[in-house]
């Protein structure tokens, strides 16, 4: 019973860490996103559509980063979203 609970508690503390540290910060850095932005898209996303939208949050947020960039009028937007510092 014991290693059983141990087992679970090391899943449960390895998924954390990977699904709200880890995940969010690569994610953001490959696609260009903000760590923020992909952590809220993926509490927005999953609070609409539940864990199916957890999984597409961050294509959905691309596709609407991508969108906005494409007009000259949203494109501070795209920027806002954006993890560039300008460095």
């Amino acid at each position: 019973m014991g290693s059983a609970l141990l087992t679970v508690l090391g899943f449960v503390v390895v998924n954390i860490i990977l699904g709200n540290l880890i995940e969010p910060r690569l994610m953001g850095k490959g696609l260009n996103l903000s760590t923020l932005v992909v952590f809220l898209s993926m509490v927005f996303w999953g609070w609409v559509l539940g864990p199916l939208g957890m999984i597409l949050s961050v294509p959905m947020t691309s596709l609407v980063k991508i969108a906005l960039e494409s007009h000259k009028d949203t494109r501070w937007l795209a920027i806002m979203l954006g993890s560039d510092t300008g460095d």
